[in-house]
């Protein structure tokens, strides 16, 4: 069974907070080291950021020394996120999180991109529960919403710094 939407406007629900560390996401992305595209996130407790992160290759796997390995398989934007030498940035901050000991669970996620399903899962088990994102993603599995299903609150926020169609960013395309 579907769960039913989640998904806000976020014209009313989004905070002047929110524009603050959404902002201060726009400034990371522009960090992030990726050929392909440039994501950040945030985690926010308790109006703290406790971790942030870009997508980015491991340093053992240079994507820069070995070049894209989504490129050289020709993989389509959005599809097949595993096959990547790198990890998203919302499993980076997740990870960098475990390492310092800090729980995440009633944590905020703000996110560049919508998460993938695979973010998604991670963010759900970890219990993140709300998720502001930027742009949509296109990696969609048809009655797979694991953000719905878990009642997490998902909502859309603007870029701050940059208009959508204008952010430094796009010049990479999309994962």
């Amino acid at each position: 069974m579907r769960a039913t939407a989640h998904l806000l406007s976020g014209k009313d629900m989004i905070t002047a907070k929110d524009k603050k560390f959404l902002q201060h996401l726009d400034e990371l992305e522009l960090k992030a080291k990726c050929l392909r595209a440039r994501v950040a996130a945030l985690i926010v407790q308790d109006g703290k950021i406790i971790a942030e992160h870009c997508n980015d290759y491991h340093p053992e796997y240079d994507c820069h020394t070995l070049g894209c390995l989504r490129d050289r398989l020709g993989i389509e934007h959005g599809h097949q996120r595993e096959v990547c030498y790198g990890i998203c940035a919302e499993q980076w901050v997740l990870a960098l999180a475990a390492r310092m000991g800090i729980a995440v669970q009633g944590a905020t996620l703000y996110v560049s991109k919508h998460p993938c399903r695979i973010c998604a899962s991670l963010i759900a088990e970890a219990g993140i529960v709300r998720v502001v994102y930027q742009e949509g993603y296109p990696d969609v599995i048809d009655g797979f919403d694991i953000l719905a299903a878990r009642g997490i609150t998902v909502e859309k926020g603007p870029n701050i710094i940059y208009p959508e169609d204008a952010h430094p960013a796009h010049r990479r395309g999309r994962v």
